[in-house]
């Protein structure tokens, strides 16, 4: 090959690599997409319009359980948006047999009741309106294993067949009590109409112990109805864990110890 195609050839070949390396950065150099940041969960959600009004509410707290934020939002949300579908649809049909009533609402309301180094204790109260003399009051609990990151039945908390008849009756004996003060005259249960609640088959929740870190009760939560008329307002027993030692399964008994603060998880019915 002569001196001057040996020079052609050279530049040839420059010139190509040159191209290549043009349309082929290295690749530290390549374009990558940026990371989209999942949104934050919000912790309200609210809708109205001219049949409904609905509002969620929860606490700041519970942005430490990603997991149980998200499903409490989640599962409310559902539920609201399907109480204005449907209030929309009860009140066009009640407009037309001619009965007219003001707009509906749903409003649910979650809180912190107690947190220990392995469950978190929480619990809504929903009141909604949907026609008739007075809205419904209801009240929902659920409790969180953070190591599982996973909703359990509250009935794991106890041993399997384990014997409730002595709480069953402290449980009875507090409704009356209660019932009682709030008449100013004696009233039994059975004189009231309603059944002795079980402790085992009621709401739950896990109340923290003065000192923190542990539970220092569980209390029983009924929404109007459950134990008496509607009148009456909802109802919260407490029981010390004191009275729990011999029904709470080994794997939780450690999450329990101590008094249990004063503060009651319901509003006291007695300043409303």
């Amino acid at each position: 090959m002569t001196q001057s195609r040996r020079l052609l050839t050279g530049l040839a070949l420059g010139a190509l690599l040159a191209v290549t390396a043009c349309h082929r950065a290295p690749k530290n150099e390549q374009a990558t997409a940026p990371a989209v940041p999942a949104a934050p969960v919000p912790l309200t959600f609210a809708n109205s319009n001219a049949d409904a009004e609905v509002n969620l509410t929860l606490p700041d707290a519970i942005k430490l359980y990603p997991e149980l934020h998200a499903r409490l939002f989640t599962e409310a949300q559902t539920t609201l948006t399907a109480f204005m579908d449907q209030a929309h649809k009860d009140r066009a049909q009640n407009s037309a047999d001619g009965i007219e009533e003001p707009p509906y609402y749903h409003s649910i309301v979650w809180k912190i009741a107690a947190q220990t180094p392995r469950l978190v204790s929480v619990f809504s109260e929903e009141d909604d309106y949907q026609g008739g003399a007075h809205p419904n009051h209801t009240i929902q609990t659920l409790l969180w294993d953070k190591t599982a990151k996973a909703a359990i039945d509250t009935k794991r908390l106890f041993r399997p067949g384990a014997d409730f008849k002595a709480i069953d009756a402290y449980l009875c004996h507090q409704v009356e009590a209660e019932r009682s003060k709030r008449a100013g005259e004696p009233i039994s249960q059975s004189g009231s109409g309603f059944a002795c609640p079980k402790f085992a088959e009621s709401r739950l929740v896990l109340i923290p112990a003065a000192g923190g870190g542990t539970a220092g009760a569980i209390d029983a939560l009924y929404a109007p109805y459950d134990v008496g008329p509607y009148a009456e307002g909802p109802y919260e027993i407490r029981v010390p864990q004191t009275m729990l030692g011999d029904v709470l399964a080994p794997e939780f008994a450690g999450q329990f110890g101590g008094d249990p603060v004063k503060d009651q998880a319901l509003s006291d019915p007695d300043a409303q």
